[in-house]
């Protein structure tokens, strides 16, 4: 049984590309080789001719929605370009199970990058800027400490 986002999850504009291979790969999903694993991701099969899909992630023994990748296919004869399809829009909760703080969007598209590449054998490159906005939210998470250290 999978839940599906339990209130209406935040959205953002991706642009992202990727490979036919990876396109591919996502399509296929991800189910757990153990109970131990508590991650499991759905794919959407093409509705149109067009090979559209949504890829789900799913966590937890329960199955609830953390992340979606709407992508949005390629020209079927141009299989072979590096940037053969989009993913188009990114969909996440905003609170994970376990923890206290909101997602930042910079962080929802690292972990889309990391479930694609570790769960799904996908050859996502970090986006440039996105390892900038993290080392600034380290900084930021420094400072923070710095600060109530002297209070």
């Amino acid at each position: 049984m999978v839940i599906p986002f339990e209130t209406p999850p935040v959205t953002a504009q991706w642009g992202r590309t990727i490979t036919y291979e990876d396109y591919n790969k996502m399509l296929q999903g991800y189910q757990p080789d153990s109970i131990d694993d508590k991650w499991f991701v759905k794919t959407n099969k093409p509705k149109d001719a067009q090979g559209n899909i949504v890829v789900h992630a799913y966590w937890g023994w329960s199955s609830h929605e953390l992340i979606a990748l709407t992508v949005t296919a390629g020209d079927p004869s141009k299989t072979d370009t590096k940037e053969w399809a989009t993913i188009t829009q990114i969909a996440w909760r905003k609170v994970w199970p376990g923890s206290e703080e909101e997602m930042s969007e910079a962080k929802a598209k690292r972990n889309g990058v990391g479930f694609c590449n570790h769960l799904l054998k996908c050859s996502l490159e970090e986006e440039d800027g996105e390892e900038d906005e993290e080392e600034d939210e380290k900084e930021d998470n420094h400072d923070d400490k710095d600060e109530r250290k002297t209070d």
